[in-house]
């Protein structure tokens, strides 16, 4: 599959509005407070249920894309995203708006344990691959604390999430319509194991979990940070929300180049080479 095909362009459209609906709540809550009357740190709790959400439920999302086959749940991702995004939009309190982030994080489990794996399956140069699809994810973080915070504070909180909820209705149809149909879900595929010895295996099991959780505490950290490291160092940016988000913005998109770099090594190096010097950069941080 070539990353200009019309499927890989829809999947990574999907990872990049993944994360962009799913951090919306957490650049604009402060102009949902305000016109809600309450402090922001009341509502930031009603998150809790989204995150949740997102991780327990990829176990589910990537065994149906397993037995349904990972087209449909693709489709099923989109048009969920898009109707969950409108359905907050219609929130009038906070357990209303809690309920509807909760139903929003269970679609977006789904991306990750289903799109991913759709899309390096038949690629000719996987690691770039991934690292195309990692910059657009994290452009989609960009997008949430610039465009986001731009709309909900010039048409008000609700556009934040129409604009990106219609994208993904109209995602639905696009992948419906222009990605062809699996011969067959991956559960009925004939598997490919590799013979490696238990100890090798367990290794490797728990190299990729320690890197996983670590670095996922390390994208949650900055990502939720950001906006007040950026507002204590420079105090212009706590007095203008729009300029703030324009910082961010660009925080996130220089950054999203590093995933090209390191999907262009993965390529051309063994993966131990890759996962030491992440590891390596993540322990200062701890």
């Amino acid at each position: 599959m070539k990353n200009t095909s019309p499927t890989a362009l829809l999947l990574n459209l999907g990872h990049c509005m993944d994360h962009w609906i799913l951090v919306i709540f957490l650049y604009t809550v402060s102009v949902l407070a305000g016109v809600w009357g309450t402090d922001w740190k009341e509502l930031t709790p009603y998150a809790f249920g989204a995150s949740f959400m997102f991780g327990a439920g990829s176990i589910v999302s990537g065994k149906l894309g397993d037995q349904w086959g990972r087209r449909i749940m693709m489709i099923i991702f989109f048009a969920g995203m898009g109707a969950s995004s409108l359905l907050i939009a219609l929130c009038q309190d906070k357990w209303q708006i809690g309920v509807a982030l909760t139903v929003m994080g269970a679609f977006a489990s789904i991306y990750h344990p289903v799109g991913i794996p759709m899309l390096v399956q038949k690629a000719e140069k996987p690691g770039f691959t991934i690292g195309v699809n990692g910059l657009v994810g994290n452009l989609g973080v960009a997008l949430g604390a610039s465009v986001s915070v731009w709309l909900a504070t010039r048409y008000g909180w609700q556009a934040a999430y129409i604009l990106p909820g219609v994208i993904c209705l109209l995602a639905a149809v696009a992948f419906a319509t222009l990605v062809p149909k699996e011969e067959e879900a991956p559960a009925k595929r004939k598997a490919k194991m590799l013979a490696l010895p238990p100890a090798v295996m367990a290794r490797v099991f728990m190299i990729m979990t320690v890197t996983a959780v670590t670095g996922s505490i390390v994208f949650n950290f900055t990502t939720n940070s950001n906006g007040e490291f950026l507002k204590s160092g420079i105090r212009e940016l706590a007095e203008n929300p729009v300029a703030l988000s324009i910082a961010l913005l660009a925080v996130f998109a220089v950054a999203s180049l590093a995933q090209l770099v390191v999907g262009a090594l993965i390529d051309r190096y063994p993966l131990k080479w890759i996962y030491l010097p992440i590891i390596l950069c993540q322990i200062p941080l701890f």
